[in-house]
């Protein structure tokens, strides 16, 4: 259903060198480094801030990481997710593994975001700056090694088509393992019904098809969402994550996103929306996808 997106992980591991402290959550901390190395490259306006800047239009920095915002709004076609999130304290020789996903068009940069991946290791990470060596980038999906050794394989930086198999299922269980920002009227959402689910399912995946391919999606979204109402809810549970990232563009320096960790079981005929939902573990859901927001994993019945 999904082919006509181009999709390609990049799975990047870094061996800290340095005794010190970093957030528990580093998705925030990463996509700035990267954000760093990439403007590094292309800004011509370091002083300039983006959406003011007369040259976005054809800046491969703003185009690969920081839409300023068009008819498809401020998408951004690419995703992080790190693993093992939750550690604080970091020794010689621990290991930090993220991965970064890149949508449709973001898919033929591939190399800028990859030697973004190489000029990290000579950022300081984190208020106290700890130094991080690249160790591999490798694609998760083949198998395939992409850099290792200070040496590159680019020949294995080939996207592939987000091409998904159907199944018949009556219960989906997700399980949210990064924070989740669901937010209407300005308001975090309590409870996640289904119709709520897939209503930003459709929104953030018809975004991303019109910011970054050449498809035109046709869906009939009122009857998705008449039939989303008909799924129950058999259990959810929640719980509140206080966050706060670094933003030069607030006044005090600091951006609040209060999100929610949690599962939810649901019940129903769900077989036409499975396509939607295993998209979504790829594309993501809600606010805050490119620090590693809204990521997910679902279960199924059948």
């Amino acid at each position: 259903m999904f082919e006509f997106i181009k999709i390609i992980t990049l799975r990047a591991t870094y061996e800290c060198q340095e005794e010190g402290s970093l957030p528990s959550y580093l998705g925030s901390t990463i996509r700035g480094i990267l954000g760093h190395c990439i403007r590094d490259f292309f800004c011509e306006n370091q002083g300039e801030k983006c959406f003011r800047c007369r040259k976005k239009e054809t800046c491969l920095y703003v185009r690969c990481f920081s839409n300023t915002g068009k008819e498809a709004g401020a998408v951004n076609p690419y995703a992080l997710y790190v693993h093992g999130a939750g550690r604080e304290r970091w020794k010689k020789g621990d290991q930090c593994i993220f991965d970064l996903t890149l949508f449709g068009t973001g898919t033929e940069q591939a190399e800028i975001y990859l030697d973004a991946l190489q000029a990290a290791e000579l950022k300081g990470w984190g208020a106290s700056r700890l130094a991080f060596r690249l160790i591999q980038v490798s694609d998760p999906e083949s198998g395939k090694i992409i850099y290792t050794g200070g040496k590159s394989w680019i020949c294995n930086l080939v996207s592939r088509p987000l091409q998904i198999t159907g199944r018949n299922v009556s219960y989906a269980n997700l399980l949210f393992d990064t924070p989740l920002r669901i937010v209407s009227g300005k308001h975090l959402f309590e409870k996640l019904s289904f119709e709520m689910l897939i209503q930003f399912l459709i929104r953030r995946i018809s975004l991303l098809t019109l910011a970054y391919t050449d498809y035109q999606l046709e869906w009939d979204k009122e009857e998705l969402l008449e039939q989303a109402r008909k799924v129950k809810t058999v259990d959810e549970y929640w719980r509140e994550i206080p966050f706060t990232r670094y933003s030069m563009n607030q006044e005090k320096g600091k951006l609040e996103l209060p999100s929610r960790e949690g599962w939810i079981l649901y019940e129903g005929d769900l077989t036409d929306f499975v396509p939607i939902l295993e998209a979504g573990k790829y594309l993501r859901i809600g606010k805050g996808a490119t620090i590693g927001f809204g990521h997910y994993e679902v279960f199924y019945d059948k």
